[in-house]
């Protein structure tokens, strides 16, 4: 199956029957050499199944394994997930999901920043659900394995993250990087402390000394114990769900309409782009079985007139059935012995019974 072929079977598919055939579909899809073709209409029509049918552990499973099923994240459908994850207070998936955005690094989006920062701080507030990836088994006994070279250990800080909290701050530090209001502040700051990022931090709070910048309580409260230098910055009470709740209703308000106008386009132009590489495609196959049948009438031809001017060609034929004869070298069992000489004069000795007595 084509890029093209996985698409309209992906598209025209919503029963939840068939997840397993599209995640296999997809994932075979990016492991071939025709992975580059596939239309971003895939991926988004995977995902909305998945959100559909509350399949939600194939869904994140997947979108963070990138290698093996290249499903990414646009912004319509990022906001949908955060959506609904929010409605059903499912704070844990939501911050795993603002995550997918901070590793594409897309922050361009004020209503998905605003739903990522409400899903990552509802999250701080009861960090459990998050999945732990499991360690490898160490042997019993020492084990040696001879290899070719060692490759040293290396970690980017981004794709191989792997602990909870250094994500969701890495997420909360980048989402709220270069905004001047107070709750973008105390995030930013928390979201250092929680990636751990000592001299950012340090800056960070120097900064918000020498300005005199009031940071709120709830947020400075889930600072790690370690750093003592943040606590003594000043600090007020607000009510920060609220706050960013209503970040999130006036960037709905203001982003709404447009985003909407923009994915009916989208739509439309995924409709043609699907059209295009499906009639593509059928030149291609088109071509591919005429040359085939050109190829299939040219044996024939051959054939029929190798038949029919045997008698004129027998001596070029058997010259080519003699080329093509492989001749193999002789094998060699050693230096021949010479045979025994007879002696002629040669008397046997006489063998006669002898009795035996007891």
């Amino acid at each position: 199956m084509s890029a093209v072929d996985v698409d309209i079977f992906v598209n025209s598919t919503t029963d939840n029957s068939y997840i397993d055939e599209n995640l296999d579909l997809v994932h075979k899809l990016r492991l071939s050499a025709d992975t580059g073709n596939t239309l971003p209409s895939t991926s988004h029509a995977l995902i909305r199944m998945l959100i559909q049918c509350e399949n939600k552990d194939d869904l994140l499973n997947s979108l963070d394994d990138r290698l093996n099923y290249g499903l990414f994240l646009d912004f319509h459908v990022a906001n949908l997930l955060l959506d609904t994850y929010w409605k059903r207070k499912d704070f844990t998936s939501g911050a795993r999901t603002a995550s997918q955005l901070m590793l594409q690094e897309e922050f361009n989006h004020p209503l998905s920043n605003s739903l990522s920062l409400l899903h990552c701080y509802n999250y701080l507030l009861q960090p459990d659900g998050w999945p732990e990836y499991p360690k490898p088994e160490e042997p019993e006994e020492e084990v040696k394995v001879r290899v070719k070279y060692l490759r040293n250990f290396y970690d980017d800080d981004h794709f191989d993250l792997r602990d909870p909290k250094k994500i969701v701050g890495k997420t909360l530090a980048m989402f709220t990087k270069g905004k001047d209001d107070v709750i973008s502040k105390s995030l930013n700051i928390l979201g250092l402390a929680l990636y751990d990022k000592k001299d950012l931090v340090e800056k960070a709070v120097s900064e918000c000394a020498t300005e005199g910048t009031v940071l709120y309580k709830e947020i400075i409260e889930l600072v790690p114990p370690e750093n003592e230098n943040i606590k003594k910055l000043k600090t007020e009470s607000a009510d920060v769900n609220s706050m960013l709740i209503s970040n999130v209703i006036k960037a709905v308000q203001e982003t709404s309409e447009n985003d909407i106008a923009q994915q009916c386009e989208i739509y439309l132009k995924w409709e043609t782009d699907r059209v295009n590489a499906l009639e593509e495609q059928k030149k291609r196959l088109l071509t591919a079985k005429r040359l085939s049948d050109i190829e299939d009438i040219k044996t024939i031809i051959k054939e029929k007139e190798t038949k029919l001017w045997f008698f004129n060609n027998e001596e070029e034929i058997e010259r080519a059935i003699e080329a093509k004869r492989v001749y193999y070298p002789k094998r060699w069992f050693g230096k021949k012995k010479k045979p025994k000489k007879i002696d002629e004069g040669y008397i046997p000795p006489e063998v006669s019974q002898s009795s035996t007595k007891y």
